[in-house]
């Protein structure tokens, strides 16, 4: 397992999800759509994938995320 640091800006998170109250609820949520998606990732593709691949997804996941109304 590895450890990714990733940057989020609070406000932002807390204005499009107002449940999402302080920093441990935002990495919980984080830490459960990554979850999710790395499960489809395995799904969809049987190929390994490199860690770079991984967190430029994750990124991409993270910014739609964001631009949701």
């Amino acid at each position: 397992m590895c450890t990714v640091n990733i940057q989020v800006d609070d406000e932002t998170m807390q204005r499009i999800r107002p449940e999402l109250k302080n920093r441990k609820d935002i990495g919980a949520w984080l830490q459960r759509r990554v979850d999710l998606m790395i499960e489809e990732m395995a799904a969809e593709d049987t190929e390994t994938m490199d860690i770079e691949e991984a967190r430029e997804m994750t990124l991409k996941a993270v910014r739609e995320e964001y631009a949701r109304p």
